[in-house]
């Protein structure tokens, strides 16, 4: 939820600054972002890799299999765990273990699993940030993406009602999990199927995987705004949070970079405090932000009584 901004008397502003690009922009706070997502997804890539290795001779006899360190699993097997002790099938105390973390991170942080931790998330990043440079240094291309984005300009109305069908996929996927006593959401999870590329076992979820990186290319997280569930998890937990952004209109500038930077497509330029669902706290808004003081992290009631915007 956002709350829509009034306007205010200007006080003292903060100074201006030069907004950082290319390998710059990579310092302070969005470098530590990005050196923690790469860290999380060469460590799960080599588990997955042990992971191998072991089905086929080559690694030690029961690796640790990456499915094990999905929080989501923790999520999915939580109404059988309830009523039965039990777990689904390919989950066990360690899903519930970091399920329970995660929306311990959602309270306290907001988004931050989804921004600073997710692989899936580094993974629509990297994409995206690959089709902003095809798209900047090959004007056919660009040229190509510009018509397609104005013939499809009446679908942005869709943005909001789309954004709803992740809690959908939240409901199916915990409440399948208890009726049929297995994870219904596996076949389709592009999670899965990236841990087990090269596999029968990756399935549908192959299919899901390569659209959403097709649709990275075009969209900025395509995946963490319509479809996770564990993001639709986590966002119901982070509407509690006490933690939000909060825009200094007498600092703003009203240039909207900040909602420019945004890869959740918020509108943060026309926001006072910036507590929807869908952040994930990326702080890419932040670094964006031309005046210093404009955009702070801030610690107050969890719910606003405001109007929203979304």
């Amino acid at each position: 939820m956002t709350t829509l901004a009034t306007p205010r008397p200007r006080g003292t502003f903060g100074a201006i600054r030069r907004p950082r690009r290319g390998l710059r922009s990579l310092r302070g706070i969005q470098g530590m972002r990005r050196a923690t997502q790469a860290a999380v997804a060469l460590a799960i890539l080599a588990i997955a890799l042990a992971r191998t290795f072991s089905t086929t001779g080559g690694g030690p006899a029961g690796a640790t299999t990456p499915e094990a360190l999905c929080p989501f699993g923790g999520i999915e097997t939580i109404g059988t765990f309830i009523a039965t002790g039990g777990y689904v099938p390919h989950v066990h105390a360690a899903n519930l273990v970091l399920a329970v973390a995660l929306l311990l991170v959602a309270f306290f942080a907001r988004g931050a699993f989804c921004g600073w931790i997710c692989p899936l998330g580094f993974l629509q990043d990297l994409t995206s940030g690959f089709g902003r440079i095809v798209k900047k240094r090959v004007p056919p291309v660009r040229r190509a993406v510009r018509a397609l984005q104005i013939r499809a300009r009446g679908l942005a109305r869709l943005d909001r009602p789309l954004r709803l069908l992740k809690y959908a996929v939240l409901a199916w996927a915990v409440l399948g999990a208890a009726y049929f006593g297995l994870m219904v959401f596996r076949d389709v999870d592009p999670w899965i199927a990236l841990l087990d590329l090269g596999r029968e076992s990756a399935g549908f979820g192959l299919l899901v995987l390569g659209i959403l990186l097709v649709a990275s290319f075009f969209v900025d997280r395509p995946w963490c705004r319509y479809a996770c569930p564990l993001g639709a998890a986590n966002g119901i937990v982070a509407r509690l949070s006490p933690v939000f952004l909060r825009r200094d209109v007498a600092a703003c500038v009203d240039c909207t970079a900040c909602s420019r930077a945004c890869p959740m497509g918020l509108p943060v330029a026309t926001a006072l405090k910036i507590t929807s669902v869908d952040c994930t706290g990326c702080l890419e808004c932040v670094e964006a932000c031309p005046r210093e003081g404009a955009l702070e992290l801030a610690v107050g009631m969890p719910i606003s009584f405001g109007r929203a915007a979304h």
